[in-house]
């Protein structure tokens, strides 16, 4: 169980869901990328989209053992990671004399990981000095010192952790910003009946890592009892990822006394100090009813109880770092709670690893191995159209007034995409890695980006792009709008099959990876990018009658969507979903209207017996064929502001009179939608 990174609240709209990446899928799992052969032409399109241009894939495809879901993510994401491995391998087996300082990082980084002789050896020794320190902490002080130092040598603690990042009302602003700790589970697991399941097998993991620190088994259960009790206190208080989507309505700017009377209990002064960072006059809470919940949990939980939080987060954020038995705990809990039948291999999950730590020096090898500047031109030459395409729609759009219209246009013209990766690298030059010091190497992978992080207070914003692991840095399959930047991130690892083939049919490479464009565009104008202007800075920069048809418009999104049973009583939530199914449907949009317009007069002929149109819609739906083990799908539906795949494949054609057309739909065809419930929204 890995202790996620601290983020934004309002970080980059994200085309996918994260995607863990993994080693090469079983060779009998077959490929995705638009293909006839993973249709089912036996299916009528007007009843079954889904089933027609992807039902053989479906009918063929079984998940690996050692997956949670299959698809088209997922499946690059092996293949990338494929990659990767040979990458780390060639790396760590280069003598040292041939090898430059990112060669030696990733290389040394992969031979410490790999050496679990020695990670047995150490056992929990690596753990000693901050399991003593939390069992002696006392008073508000000496506590504002621990959780700064657990935020510090494990990327954040649980109860409050500070970043710095951009102001977002003044986007060329650093601000310090205050939030809640981090759990291992989600509201709903802590919350819902349906959780129990998850809760059950986390206590028991919690009491067996009690039990090997040596805790009696009476002890070890009751302290389980009382951390799972702390987090589900402090869970319910904060935020629900609906309530989150909301920027504007979280923006709390507080004065540095305002901040500590809402946690009292917890020094503020010594943790930002402990933290390097002086206190300053204004920070940003986005969240302070979690904030509350943390003051009184500490204020009236006795100091026992808080201690055991701590161990039990010091032990769980660092047992994969750890060896035997702690890993194998950690493995176990976590293929339990995915439903899992066995675990990837260990050099894989050490790659995985690196691509979460040492993101640029991988990436920037990376890179260089697999992605070649043809490809970067083909795509940059295809956000031009694309974005052309978004102009001439925003200039003729009749809903919008022409205030609105004429702030849309200038907001779309300051957008900035850039392709694959980033013109300055991030230098962790400065990183100590070493060849048998595994634990330690992620402890100062984790101080160096924390430390970088908290440097920028009281300084000019610099942007940067293709920087959060695991998320757009370019080993990631993904790509992300970033509001308060006003730009879009189109990784390296995402512009390849099945979502990009150099000089394959335009129909197929413009409704695939053109779609991709589309949606991070749109995101710029959804329902929470809507909410920042031109520059990047969060204000209402819409008239009011221009906020309303918007809002008329996306709720039909939200009753559509919420519409979709994802298993039996497992309810989609639109509400949820809003601004990526807005996203979806603003990408398909764009991206067949720019196909449209790159074929002029000179329509392609049918291939496969399909015209363009028709090839352009399977090929969409293609992309997101999938299949997800019950306990993935209700981990998604519960966190993720994204619809599930199979959803994403038709929900948005439906709105769409050309797929209408193209497929020659009725009213009363299962796929049919009248017209006037359908919906263009850009």
């Amino acid at each position: 169980m890995k202790v996620a990174v601290l983020a934004s609240l309002f970080s980059a709209g994200l085309l996918f869901a994260q995607v863990a990446a993994a080693g090469s899928f079983p060779a009998d799992v077959p490929a995705l990328g638009y293909s006839p052969a993973n249709m089912d032409r036996t299916a009528d399109p007007r009843k079954d989209f889904y089933r027609y241009a992807a039902g053989n894939w479906l009918r063929k495809t079984d998940i690996p053992a050692t997956d949670p879901d299959v698809g088209g993510f997922s499946l690059l994401a092996h293949n990338l990671n494929g990659q990767l491995l040979g990458l780390v391998r060639a790396a760590a087996a280069a003598p040292d004399d041939r090898r430059d300082r990112i060669q030696q990082q990733v290389g040394d980084f992969y031979r410490a990981a790999m050496d679990t002789e020695r990670l047995d050896a150490l056992g929990i020794e690596p753990l000693k000095a901050d399991l003593t320190a939390i069992g002696r902490v006392e008073g508000a002080a000496a506590l504002g010192v621990l959780v700064a130092q657990l935020q510090s040598g494990f990327g954040a603690s649980p109860l409050i952790n500070a970043t710095v990042g951009t102001d977002e009302k003044q986007s060329d602003t650093n601000v310090l910003k205050l939030f809640p700790g981090i759990r291992a589970l989600n509201q709903d697991e802590y919350a819902k009946p349906e959780g129990q399941v998850v809760r059950d097998l986390y206590l028991d993991y919690i009491a067996s890592m009690f039990r090997t620190l040596g805790d009696s088994p009476e002890q070890a259960q009751a302290n389980a009892r009382t951390v799972l009790a702390i987090e589900t206190e402090l869970a319910a208080a904060e935020l629900t990822v609906v309530a989150r989507s909301d920027p504007g309505a979280n923006y709390h700017k507080l004065t540095f006394a305002e901040a500590q009377a809402l946690i009292p209990a917890i020094d503020l002064g010594r943790y930002l100090g402990t933290l390097g960072v002086t206190p300053p006059d204004t920070l940003l809470v986005p969240d302070p009813a979690g904030l509350r919940a943390v003051q009184k949990v500490v204020a009236e939980r006795p100091v026992d109880e808080l201690r055991t939080l701590l161990r039990w987060h010091v032990l769980s954020a660092r047992a994969s770092a750890l060896g035997q038995p702690w890993y194998g705990l950690d493995q176990t809990f976590s293929l339990k709670r995915q439903g899992l039948a066995s675990a990837r291999p260990r050099e894989q999950e050490v790659t995985d690893m690196i691509g979460q730590t040492l993101f640029h020096p991988l990436s920037q090898l990376y890179v260089k191995a697999f992605f070649p500047e043809s490809t970067r031109r083909d795509i940059v030459r295809m956000v031009g159209h694309i974005k052309d395409e978004f102009a001439l729609r925003l200039r003729r759009n009749r809903w919008l007034d022409d205030a609105t219209r004429k702030a849309a246009l200038e907001k779309l013209a300051r957008l900035d995409v850039a392709v694959g990766y980033p013109e300055q690298w991030i230098d962790f030059g400065s990183v100590d890695i070493r060849p048998d010091d595994h634990f330690g190497n992620v402890r100062r992978v984790d101080q160096f980006l924390q430390t970088r992080s908290l440097a920028r207070l009281g300084q000019a914003v610099v942007p940067e792009r293709f920087d959060a692991p695991g998320e757009t840095t370019p080993i990631a399959v993904n790509a992300g709008y970033q509001p308060q930047r006003n730009n879009v991130d189109i990784t390296a690892a995402i512009v390849q099959p099945p979502f990009y083939v150099p000089g394959a049919d335009a129909a197929v490479n413009y409704c695939t990876i053109g779609a991709v464009i589309g949606h991070e565009l749109t995101h710029g104008f959804d329902s929470q990018g809507r909410q920042f202007g031109p520059t990047g800075d969060l204000h209402d920069w819409w008239t009011p009658r221009a906020t309303q048809r918007f809002e008329r418009r996306t709720e039909v999104l939200v009753r559509q969507y919420s519409g979709f049973e994802i298993l039996p009583g497992l309810m989609h939530n639109g509400r949820q979903t809003l601004g990526e199914n807005t996203a979806d449907l603003g990408g398909i949009t764009l991206a067949h209207a720019a196909l449209r317009r790159h074929l002029g007069n000179n329509p392609l002929p049918k291939i496969d017996g399909l015209t363009s149109d028709q090839r352009c819609f399977v090929a969409w739906s293609q992309m997101w064929a999938y299949k997800a083990r019950s306990e993935r799908l209700r981990l998604l539906v519960s966190l993720d502001v994204h619809a599930i795949s199979s959803v994403r494949a038709v929900a948005p054609l439906m709105h769409l009179d050309a797929f209408h057309k193209a497929f020659g739909t009725r009213r009363g065809d299962p796929m049919w939608r009248a017209p006037e419930d359908r919906v263009t929204i850009w």
